[in-house]
């Protein structure tokens, strides 16, 4: 029989304001404005409203300053809590109210759903 090669999922990155990263988060999604760009070791800071964060990235992947962006990566901990950014989207032309209301109805109504599966695979 053949091995079969393991294929390894990374975790889902979860919706979160700056001031709710909490230490067992291990990826995360953040919507937010950049207010600061360090080009020369590649680290943007995000503020969202709730706070400011670092964001580690690659060259190629470097916003602007005041720039919407959304950032989904690694939560990592050193001497102070930042994020490796594996993926940097332009929320540029985002309607914020609407995600932000999207956002809400998901853990209104996500639950219920999850709930009404199990009762009908049951």
């Amino acid at each position: 029989m053949e091995d079969v090669p393991q294929i390894r999922r990374r975790r889902p990155a979860v919706e979160k304001k700056i001031a709710e990263i909490t230490p067992e988060d291990v990826r995360v999604s953040l919507v937010g404005k950049v207010v600061k760009v360090d080009k020369i070791d590649y680290i943007f800071w995000l503020d969202d409203g709730t706070g400011v964060i670092a964001i580690e990235c690659e060259e190629n992947i470097l916003p602007k300053i005041g720039q919407m962006v959304r950032v989904i990566g690694r939560v990592i901990r050193n001497e102070k809590v930042h994020i490796y950014g594996e993926v940097v989207q332009d929320f540029s032309n985002v309607n914020l109210e609407y995600l932000e209301e999207i956002q809400k109805l998901e853990e209104k109504l996500l639950p219920k759903l999850e709930n009404a599966l199990v009762w009908w695979l049951e």
